[in-house]
Order: C-alpha cells, then structure tokens, then sequence
C-alpha cells in the first residue's frame, strides 16, 4: 500500500482528469518505471501496470480491477498514456503530452517547504527527460572484428531481437562491467532466469527506466561491435 498520496492538482485540470481517483491513478502510472515490469512490443519499452496491483496499493479509493481498466481507457484517449494489451497484460507508456506532469510535479515539490530528496529529484529527471541521458559510463570497451558480427548479425537486426538474444544466452552471466554515473561505485551488469537486468556484484535489480536505458546502451554497444561479452561468443557456437 502507498502510504502517501500526491496529486498535482492545476496540471491535473490542464491535462483534463475529471476527478481525484482519475488523477491519483494516473499520478502512480508515472512512476511505473520503478515499480512495474517492463515489456518491449513493437521496440518500445512499455510497463505491465497490473490493475490488482493498482487496486491493492491504492485501499483507500475502493475501486475495482475493472474500475482500474475504465480508466487507463480514458488516460488513453485524452492522450496521456499508450495502452495496449499483451495478451491479458495491461501495458502502458506515458505520452510526451503526459509528461508534462511529471516536469510540472518535479518543479512544484521542488519549490515546497519540505523539498524533495536527491533521490527522488533523480527518479523524477530521468521519468521526465523525453531524450534519455548516458547514465553509465563505459571503460576499456572491446571492438568485435566485422567477421564475428556478420556471422551473428541475426540478433542486431532490432532491438527486441537483441534483447531477447541476451536473455536466452547470458542468464546469470557477466555481460558488462561499468561504473554507476552518478555514485561512481562499479556495477557488473547481468540478465536474470526471469530476464531482469541486475548487479551480479550486489544482486540487485535495476529499475524500470533504468533496466530500459541500460538495454538501450548495451543494444549500442553491440551494434557498433563493443559489448566485450560479445567476443565470448564466438567459442559457443
């Protein structure tokens, strides 16, 4: 259960959401990167934003997973979020029109008495920025010869192929090592059984946006041949 709930009630009104359970539903679709899993339809990152788990985390509105679903309709034809199914999976990704409400939050909690941790003024740049910053930042990167990525060109050929091409084949395996932009501490990045981005070093999961831009990179990085994971798999085929 959240135990705060935040509404930015004026850009709410601009945005046209019609009452306070419209708007405190939306307000938690815009932190779905830090909370919801991520699905690639399309090459786009959208977020599995399970109605249950909207209903549970939000008690004190007593609504309904069909309820949940008349909404993210609604979000969806003001222009806010892009909804789709994915089979029984509600996904969602918040539109640049929707993202003015994350800018105009991130200005206001700015701008209030009780300020806003570091933390949260990080979470809430990157739900903003439109154009994804390097977040990580690379050392000792390896070119792969032209001839070992042409004979494995298959899994470049776009982003969801890649993504999945990883997940099938390094679970659990050093794929990157870097360091943390921002904390300077060193991260080994690895994909879980489940597909998940984590840190061998800590085992913790990366973030939703995070896992995104992290995916994103490593997608870059192979593409130009300098993944130094990538030069291992030339001895598993």
């Amino acid at each position: 259960m959240r135990y705060s709930l935040y509404i930015n009630q004026p850009i709410a009104l601009e945005l046209g959401m019609e009452n306070t359970t419209e708007a405190i539903i939306f307000d938690y679709l815009t932190l779905a990167p830090t909370w919801a899993k991520p699905e690639i339809i399309d090459q786009k990152i959208y977020y599995w934003v399970a109605r249950q788990k909207i209903c549970k985390e939000h008690e004190i509105l007593n609504i309904k997973p069909k309820t949940v679903y008349q909404y993210l309709r609604k979000l969806h034809q003001k222009g806010l979020i892009d909804y789709i199914k994915l089979g029984k999976k509600d996904c969602i990704s918040v539109t640049e029109l929707g993202k003015r409400y994350i800018s105009s939050t991130m200005g206001n909690l700015n701008s209030s008495p009780m300020g806003i941790s570091k933390s949260q003024e990080e979470e809430l740049k990157i739900l903003s920025d439109g154009n994804l910053k390097s977040t990580y930042k690379y050392t000792n990167p390896i070119h792969l010869s032209d001839n070992t990525l042409s004979k494995r060109a298959e899994f470049l050929k776009s982003f969801k192929s890649f993504v999945n091409f990883m997940r099938a084949t390094y679970p659990n395996e050093l794929i990157l090592e870097t360091t943390n932009k921002y904390t300077e501490k060193p991260i080994a990045i690895s994909v879980s059984r489940k597909g998940l981005l984590y840190d061998l070093r800590t085992s913790d999961d990366f973030s939703g946006f995070e896992a995104q831009e992290l995916w994103e990179q490593l997608y870059h990085m192979a593409k130009q041949g300098q993944l130094p994971c990538l030069t291992q798999y030339k001895g598993k085929n």
